[in-house]
């Protein structure tokens, strides 16, 4: 029974050295983003954070809609691939698109292409080498 106690003591003197010391960092790899909005989240219009610090560790203060934000798991952006977009010809005439997005992320795009803005959606197209600053 005593060595139960004893035991008991050093559990709640470890839990109490643990939770005055610092939490450590959080380190991610590449960059921490918000998630994308969706167009079918509801539109409550209310604010649970101002800040990523007024946010519990791990998470981050994202517009969750054009007049709401909270803490959310945020997404790991992977680094950029290299390369740029290719230049698009501005078309002269105005039409409607009659495309549609097949990426928002050069991370969704398969092998070295990049997500880049075509006739007037973005597509997956291979880039083109970067030119040497001048």
């Amino acid at each position: 029974m005593r060595s139960l106690a004893s035991l008991t003591l050093a559990l709640l003197a470890l839990e109490a050295t643990l939770a005055l010391a610092p939490a450590p960092a959080l380190t991610l790899p590449g960059q921490a983003v918000c998630p994308e909005l969706s167009s079918s989240e509801e539109d409550a219009c209310t604010v649970s954070c101002n800040s990523d610090e007024s946010c519990p560790q791990g998470t981050k203060c994202c517009a969750r809609s054009p007049c709401s934000r909270s803490c959310v798991v945020p997404f790991i952006a992977p680094a950029q691939k290299a390369g740029r977009c290719p230049r698009i010809q501005a078309s002269l005439i105005s039409a409607p698109c009659l495309e549609s997005n097949e990426c928002s992320r050069d991370d969704q795009c398969a092998d070295n292409r990049k997500c880049c803005l075509s006739a007037c959606a973005m597509r997956c197209l291979e880039p083109e080498a970067e030119e040497p600053l001048q």
